[in-house]
Order: structure tokens, then sequence, then C-alpha cells
């Protein structure tokens, strides 16, 4: 099994940007942390609504960029139709459901309240649980099919393998913890993208993953 110098781009982007990308713009440039109020992060937010919406836009496409390459991973493990068909349809979800997510950080204007805004959060998180699920079982289905076709060297297993995991610890905080601001959710994302950059530098480095 080989990917593509594209698809393997795209895991690297995509882990760095949702990483290190992501911290950046949250606690660099709008300067959210835990102690702030949110008066003073919507403050921000509205202060900074032009470089929320270069950030969405990029956003966007990295993570339309990372849902491609997800689909080519699959296709490269040699999932079966049946169960590629489902992992097209979850990463349209993906990027769907993270564009409506994002967008409702962009609904402010001159006029806007902290309580249209804790509105439209509220929404934001709701659509976002429907991105958390379905990256969680578009991962899930590559994991396993990985694992039970033993593809890749013991490297990949293991950088899919902890995505596989990851993906669980997702659910379980989605589930069973219902909370999108847990230290489970933060500890998942960052092991997460250490995994997907990992899987990509490993497509770029050797000749079979």
């Amino acid at each position: 099994m080989q990917l593509s110098k594209a698809t393997s781009w795209g895991f690297i982007i995509g882990g760095l940007w949702a990483s290190v990308g992501m911290l950046a713009f949250f606690m660099g440039i709008l300067g959210f942390s835990d102690d702030m109020d949110a008066a003073e992060e919507f403050k921000n937010l509205q202060d900074n609504q032009l470089m929320a919406l270069v950030f969405f836009t990029i956003s966007i496409g990295v993570f339309a960029y990372l849902a491609k390459s997800f689909v080519q991973l699959a296709q490269a493990v040699n999932v079966t139709d049946e169960w590629y068909t489902y992992v097209r349809i979850l990463a349209i979800l993906m990027v769907g459901s993270l564009l409506i997510s994002m967008s409702t950080w962009l609904i402010l204007g001159e006029d806007a309240t902290l309580e249209t805004q804790k509105a439209s959060d509220a929404v934001g998180n709701s659509v976002n649980t429907i991105f958390i699920i379905a990256s969680a079982f578009l991962q899930l289905i590559i994991a396993g099919f990985v694992l039970k076709n033993g593809l890749g060297n013991l490297i990949f297993k293991v950088f899919v393998a902890i995505i596989g995991v990851l993906s669980v610890g997702d659910l379980v905080d989605i589930i069973v913890i219902r909370t999108a601001d847990s230290d489970l959710g933060f500890i998942t994302w960052i092991g997460w993208a250490i995994a997907v950059v990992g899987i990509g530098v490993l497509g770029l480095t050797t000749k079979k993953a």
C-alpha cells in the first residue's frame, strides 16, 4: 500500500492546521483563555471579524482537502464498495457540518449582542457534534479495514490504531460525558492531530506506508 504525495500532504496540512493553526487563531489572534469570560470572548471575536472570515475560509479548504485524503486512504486500504460509500457520505457530512458550524462565528455585526452570540454558539456546537461523530465513524471504518487486511507497516498501523482509539474517545466524550469542552476532548484532539500528521509524513518518506 502506498499513499500519493497529494494524499500525504492532505494529512500533514490538515493535522497541523487543526492543532497549531487553531491554537494560534484562538489564543494568539483572539486571545482566548480559560479565565476569559463570555463577554470578553464576544468582544474579541466581534473586533476580529475579518480575521475570523479568513480563518473560516482557510479551515473549510483545509478540512475539505483532509476529508478527500481520508477518502483516498480508504481506497488505499481496500475498503469494500459498500463501506466506501459510507466513507464518502461521512466525508461529505464532515465538511458540510463544519461549514455550518464555523459560519455561526460570522453572523456577528455591529448590532449583535452577547445573547445572540450565545444562541449562535449553541447552534454551532450542536452542528459540530455531527462533525465529530461523522469523522469518528469514518476513521473507525478505515482503522477496521487496515487491521483486518493487515495493510501497511507497523508504524502506519500504530498511527491508524491511535486514530481509531481516539475516535472511540470522541464518541464517549460526546455520548457519555456529553460535553464538547472536556479535557478528554482536548486530549483526543491533540493526539489525533499528531497521528494524522504522522500518517502524512510516513506517506511521504516511505515507498510503502
